[in-house]
């Protein structure tokens, strides 16, 4: 038989060797190889360019292979070579590190076939080198990450999609459950979270699947001794190990919940006296008026403000003030029942909800039971303080069907138990509402005033009646309504004092006063000394020397641009206290007058103490000259009484010339009124210092 038709031909050879030399070079491996008996290598091209060579720049030798590898893998690359020949194994594998051209080490897999001859001698090694750089980081990335889930303190769970059982848990999970793995593996969902429903689960299950592949949720979990926690979780749905799972990233929020709940507390309730405050109060009320409204009952509010708190603040100080609060809402919570709700609504003022009323009689009672129980003094740091209550009382429906009406009525008829003595209760009425609105509308638009510098000054000059010269000005207030026009004060400035607003007012008017003065001055223009009203409330603050010296010293002003003017009656009302206060302004240079003069009652044995300049006659006394004798009779003895006590004397409204020559020829060179000028504003002031030729100041 021949069979030379088997054997393969020089053709088929070819093509053989073409077809591996195409295998070889589509190979992402490097291809190498090792002839023992000639001592000879080879590296295919792909291997070279795995390291970064070029051709001509590597040369393959077992040396350049071995000057590649990191000094840390040589031993054990060429111990697993050698291992495999000695042991006459015809094959060896292997993972080591080489140095990229660039100075990177490149991870390298090594696969190695041996060729033995017929003895055991190896003759011919050769192998695969596959680059696995990536893979290693990869895997080392996947290390370092589960390293990183297996010790985070966040939870985390992986549970099975179909019957919901824990395929894995972390150690925070572990250690927040107290539970190992082993035990927890044996658990469900419903067993850690006993208070998510089934619905609640199927609802959650059909968000994943349908949806979004995450979700979160706020549950409770439950430790091994039955004790739960808050947890936020956020649940993503994944395959774990080739099977549907949820992995769950749960986090402990008690310490939020915590801080959540104090946050709910401090925006609900009052921080001193720990009673629910307006916002509280307000919703409680809304409540209860629906409430009430079904069961044709009706719900109170009892607005109670503390008879001369203020007083009692200003007299020991605020801690002393706070303390006093304190108590109070403490009695006030004793007298009431639990269903009652007592809140805080601000400073001294309490708000009393009292629902399901079908009895006015009932207020009356609870309004007498509160007035007595405050007859008796508190004690506070050694000191009896007397504080009694003022009550107002608004119902629903017929005082109003809302929280903010049914307040704002019962806060006017708190007003009106004010005004008529304290210490006393009064119901609303209608008929006492459109004047306590007014007085709250005013209120409002003179707040809004201080906000906007709706206010301004002008000035009344003051003139030497000899020479028809100013000598000075009054600063005057005006309030310039955006609507309303210029305000006179005598209808706002009464408020200002009952609002507490008048000190404002009156540094307002001060600083305008200097800031007017240094523009003038910085525009050529001297004008003579300006004098400023102070009110009483302004004078009882004992620092309000040293305010004004600070004013002073910020402007730069000196003690010859102002004076102090304040009224006979503010300082008859505790004149010991006006003589130290009017000191302490006379220590910074000013000039100071008493305004109104003889209409205070004056005593002579405190006039004469009064570190004061000038006395300003009221013009009360100097409207009717010269037709009534007895004002007559009086303007001379204030003039002979002011030059007795060496003060400079001058007279207000005054209105014509027949006044004008009485005063000069009783000796009263100054005056003050429209027979000069009426008040005039500071464009009008201005114009008429650059006309005059000159002042006698």
């Amino acid at each position: 038989m021949n069979n030379n038709h088997l054997l393969p031909t020089s053709a088929s050879l070819d093509q053989e060797f073409q077809r591996l030399q195409f295998a070889i070079s589509s190979s992402e491996d490097g291809i190498w190889e090792y002839d023992l008996v000639k001592n000879t290598t080879y590296v295919s091209k792909r291997w070279l360019e795995i390291i970064g060579y070029d051709e001509n720049e590597y040369h393959s030798s077992v040396d350049a292979w071995k000057k590649l590898l990191h000094p840390d893998d040589r031993e054990q690359a060429f111990n697993v070579l050698y291992s495999s020949i000695a042991n006459k194994v015809d094959h060896a594998q292997t993972v080591y590190r080489v140095r990229h051209k660039n100075g990177d080490w490149l991870w390298i897999k090594d696969r190695a076939k041996i060729l033995f001859d017929a003895s055991g001698e190896p003759l011919r090694i050769a192998g695969f080198r596959t680059d696995i750089t990536k893979q290693m980081q990869l895997e080392s990335q996947n290390r370092e990450l589960a390293t990183i889930v297996q010790n985070a303190t966040i939870e985390v769970y992986i549970v099975d999609v179909e019957n919901l059982n824990y395929l894995y848990a972390n150690d925070g999970a572990l250690k927040a459950l107290n539970y190992t793995l082993q035990e927890l593996q044996t658990l469900s969902i419903t067993d850690i979270n006993p208070e998510l429903a089934p619905e609640q689960i199927n609802l959650l299950q059909q968000y994943l699947n349908t949806i979004s592949p995450v979700v979160t949720n706020i549950s409770r979990h439950q430790r091994k001794d039955g004790s739960l926690y808050p947890v936020q979780a956020s649940v993503h749905k994944l395959s774990y190990q080739g099977r549907p799972a949820y992995v769950i990233f749960a986090t402990d929020i008690t310490q939020l919940s915590l801080v959540q709940e104090q946050l709910r507390h401090l925006a609900t309730h009052d921080s001193l006296t720990e009673l629910p405050n307006r916002i509280l109060f307000n919703d409680r009320l809304e409540m209860a008026i629906k409430k009430n409204s079904r069961e044709s009952k009706k719900v109170a509010v009892l607005f109670i403000d503390l008879d001369h708190f203020k007083q009692i603040n200003d007299s020991f100080g605020h801690p002393t003030g706070d303390k006093l609060l304190v108590l109070v809402a403490l009695k006030l919570k004793s007298l009431l029942r639990e269903c009652d709700t007592i809140a805080r609504m601000g400073g001294d003022e309490f708000n009393i909800l009292i629902d399901g009323i079908s009895d006015v009689q009932v207020l009356v009672d609870i309004s007498e039971k509160l007035l007595n129980a405050f007859k008796d003094p508190f004690s506070i740091n050694g000191h009896l303080l007397y504080t009694t209550l003022s009550i107002g009382i608004s119902l629903s429906p017929d005082d109003g069907t809302s929280a903010e009406v049914l307040i704002k009525n019962a806060d006017t008829a708190m007003y009106r138990a004010k005004n008529e003595g304290r210490n006393a209760y009064r119901f609303y009425a209608t008929e006492m509402g459109n004047k306590a609105y007014e007085r709250v509308v005013m209120e409002n638009a003179l707040r809004l005033a201080l906000k906007e510098n709706q206010f301004c000054v002008y000035y009344q000059p003051q003139v030497d009646m000899h020479l028809n010269t100013w000598v000075g000005m009054e600063a005057l207030v005006r309030w310039v309504h955006p609507t309303l026009g210029v305000i006179s004060p005598a209808s706002f400035i009464p408020l200002c004092e009952e609002m507490g607003l008048i000190q404002e007012i009156d540094f307002f008017v001060l600083e305008n006063v200097i800031k007017q003065h240094i523009l003038w001055k910085e525009n050529g223009l001297t004008a003579p000394k300006t004098a400023v009203n102070f009110s009483a409330k302004t004078l009882n603050n004992h620092l309000v020397a040293r305010e004004v010296e600070a004013i002073m010293r910020f402007y730069q002003c000196h003690s010859e641009c102002i004076a102090i003017e304040v009224t006979e009656s503010q300082i008859m009302k505790n004149p010991k206290e006006a003589i130290e206060i009017l000191s302490e302004f006379k220590k910074l240079g000013l000039e100071i007058s008493v305004d109104d003069f003889g209409t205070g009652y004056s005593s002579l044995s405190y006039l004469k103490r009064l570190p004061i300049d000038k006395l300003k006659i009221d013009q009360s006394f100097i409207r009717d000259i010269p037709l009534d004798e007895d004002d007559m009779t009086i303007t001379k003895t204030i003039i002979g009484l002011a030059h007795n006590l060496k003060l400079n004397v001058i007279a207000e409204g005054v209105e014509n010339r027949e006044q004008q020559t009485f005063l000069i020829e009783n000796g009263c060179s100054l005056g003050q009124g429209y027979y000069f000028d009426q008040p005039l504003d500071v464009d009008s002031v201005t114009q008429k210092l650059q006309l005059m030729k000159s002042y006698v100041i």
